[in-house]
């Protein structure tokens, strides 16, 4: 229903408009009247009202006069004028001033009835052109206060603060990231079984119970990626900037705490270092980032602060770098026996020099996983057009309750890129051969002939084939063609190609073909591949 104010100086006309037809039936509710301009204008400062009748001649403030300062004030009303017909060039003057209709006197029913028709259709467009600007603005100011967090546009904060009014102040400020463990690593399933939003919503109102009842004044709560949010929190108070830390970090805690008790979810809470000015608000989301990845080190459903990260690493923990050199050469040189040796031999050393902490033992294992990683693809770049090589940082501490299982998860992993590099024949001792196969990786999207491979090798064809099959015990072209399948994979899955242009891209003229060629190596065709987790 839209608002209705009638504004004549005749309380008989007032009376009969109120009459004359329902207005409610057409959209509108009388919520009051005035005698004249001015009185109607005392009435705005009470009632919230949509739509004016008035008149156009009263003492003290006419309809025109009453119209022109609705305009000036800025006010969103829509006015309809009451006229007579010596009032016609007033009437006039009214619409050029923004005046919706007018409607000369004596009242007919019908020409109002049309009118309200005309105007609940305009309040109407007015409102859902009202309600998408907000809605456009809405998703523009947390855009860009995303790209604040992030440290995109620092120079243009303060203008973006005024212009989007954004909830943000000139003072100390922190930042926290929460993460739903639920949500992280059974996100899936959650959606399959419609929880997630209620999950999502349950936490978002936990969080803001907690943060109402705190003592912090100012905070501003953002949704993220599945299941993770950013909490702000700022205050232009004089107080030490550790005080403020304390006092975040309690509701945090409460947080922790009450999402366990009343709602049964673990939550992964990774805190910022406070800083003392507005324009560092970045600085303290990189640290909750940077802190939020420590969940594998030291476990689950926990506050992880930068500070004590900081204060962890400083203690006593020399790494065996030299026995983890060994163990890198060996997975380089695909020698698995050599690589599990060395392996189980630098778990041993790590779990000794740690005293069995767990949180040295886990971060050691991290440094070791991501080592390999940088190490095999430094070596072997080429490598991961056809092999996901963030597998091996995978070691699962998320979920695994023992030690022999993250070893086991390490082991397995590493094994595992020990047989891709064999399987690619990257380990031979055969220069020419290791050489082919490093030219195929290296131009794998590229159509790779007997020719252009025995040229780029300076050797005969037939000598190149004599020597590849000897040495691999498979064809040159069947190994071209068994790479290029495995790298069609990865742009199906991890990429998202379509299937005609991963046939195009690796070479393929006929789709039909390359999805036969597919089929016949993994026993489902590209798009089904793409389809299902197979």
């Amino acid at each position: 229903m839209y608002s209705v104010m009638i504004v004549d100086d005749e309380p008989i006309i007032r009376m009969g408009l109120k009459k004359i037809v329902n207005w409610e039936e057409y959209g509108f509710r009388i919520v009051c009247e005035a005698r004249d301009g001015e009185d109607a204008l005392g009435k705005l400062n009470e009632h919230q009202v949509d739509f004016i009748v008035t008149d156009i001649r009263m003492p003290k403030l006419s309809g025109i006069d009453l119209l022109r300062e609705i305009r000036e004030r800025g006010l969103k009303v829509e006015v309809l004028l009451l006229s007579g017909y010596d009032d016609f060039s007033y009437a006039q003057q009214g619409l050029r001033l923004g005046a919706f209709d007018y409607i000369l006197k004596p009242l007919d029913a019908s020409k109002l009835k049309s009118t309200l028709v005309n105007a609940f259709k305009k309040l109407s467009e007015k409102d859902k052109e009202y309600h998408e600007l907000n809605m456009n603005k809405l998703i523009s100011r947390e855009k860009i206060l995303y790209d604040l967090l992030r440290g995109k546009n620092l120079i243009m904060m303060d203008e973006y603060i005024s212009q989007y009014n954004l909830p943000l102040i000139k003072g100390k400020i922190q930042v926290a990231i929460v993460e739903i463990n639920d949500i992280v690593t059974n996100s899936q399933l959650l959606i399959d079984n419609h929880l997630r939003d209620e999950l999502e919503k349950s936490v978002s109102h936990l969080i803001e119970d907690e943060l109402y009842k705190s003592k912090i004044d100012n905070y501003s709560i953002l949704d993220e990626d599945l299941g993770k949010k950013f909490i702000i929190v700022q205050t232009d108070k004089e107080i030490d900037i550790s005080v403020f830390n304390d006092d975040f970090v309690a509701v945090l805690n409460k947080i922790l705490k009450a999402s366990n008790e009343e709602l049964g979810t673990e939550l992964n809470i990774a805190v910022g270092n406070p800083y003392n000015q507005l324009y560092s608000m970045h600085k303290s989301y990189l640290n909750a980032k940077e802190a939020l990845k420590y969940k594998y080190v030291i476990g689950t459903n926990k506050l992880i602060h930068i500070s004590e990260l900081a204060q962890l690493k400083q203690e006593n923990f020399i790494y065996p770098i030299e026995k983890e050199n060994v163990l890198i050469t060996a997975i380089i040189l695909g020698k698995e026996s050599e690589t599990l040796t060395a392996l189980k031999e630098l778990i041993k050393q790590i779990i000794e020099i740690s005293s069995l902490d767990a949180f040295k033992i886990n971060l050691a294992f991290t440094q070791l996983v991501s080592n390999v990683y940088n190490n095999v693809l430094k070596k072997y770049s080429f490598l991961k057009d056809v092999y996901d090589l963030s597998k091996i940082m995978n070691i699962g501490f998320l979920g695994i309750q023992t030690l022999s299982e993250v070893e086991k998860k390490l082991t397995d992993n590493i094994t595992s890129l020990v047989s891709v590099i064999k399987e690619y024949n990257l380990n031979r001792n055969d220069n020419i051969v290791q050489r082919a196969c490093e030219y195929v990786l290296n131009h794998i999207e590229e159509d790779i002939t007997l020719s252009s491979i025995s040229e780029n090798l300076n050797i005969s064809k037939n000598y190149f084939c004599s020597i590849f099959k000897q040495q691999t015990g498979e064809n040159f072209l069947e190994y071209v063609t068994r790479a290029k399948m495995e790298r069609a994979k990865i742009l199906l899955r991890k990429h998202d190609y379509r299937v005609y242009e991963v046939s195009e891209a690796l070479g393929y003229k006929e789709t039909a073909y390359f999805s036969r060629i597919f089929k016949k190596h993994f026993n489902c065709t590209p798009a089904e591949y793409k389809k299902n987790d197979i």
